[in-house]
Order: C-alpha cells, then sequence, then structure tokens
C-alpha cells in the first residue's frame, strides 16, 4: 500500500490555504497527515498555472504541495 488515502483536488488545496471555514471544518472533523495525502498533475497545473501570482503565492503553494505526494 501506498499510504495515501486522499486525494485532494484544486478546490480543496486552496480552501487550505485560504483557510476556508468548510475546509477548517472538514480538517478538524477528520485529522489526516500530509503523508496520507497527494494531488495530481492537473491540480499541480491548475494551482500554478494562474497568471496573475506573485512571487510569494506561488512559492506557498510549491511549499504546501512540497509536503503532499
Amino acid at each position: 500500500m501506498s499510504g495515501i488515502d486522499y486525494l485532494l483536488d484544486t478546490n480543496f488545496i486552496l480552501g487550505m490555504l485560504k483557510s476556508s471555514p468548510q475546509v477548517i471544518e472538514r480538517l478538524q472533523t477528520r485529522p489526516i497527515s500530509s503523508g496520507q495525502c497527494a494531488y495530481s498533475a492537473v491540480t499541480r497545473m491548475e494551482l500554478l498555472g494562474f497568471p496573475q501570482m506573485g512571487l510569494a503565492e506561488e512559492q506557498l503553494i510549491k511549499d504546501t504541495l512540497s509536503q503532499l505526494h
């Protein structure tokens, strides 16, 4: 087994980054570790493909993704 239990989509990861109340509530009711989570290549492209993204935002996304599979 890979140990991956959750495949996070773009909206969920954005919710984590923006501290969305719905995402925070979900994480509080079902605690998960970053080692249990993965994302797809499409999600990575969607997160990093926004044309008006600043360097700080890009680094935050890359740092977050580096903690996931």
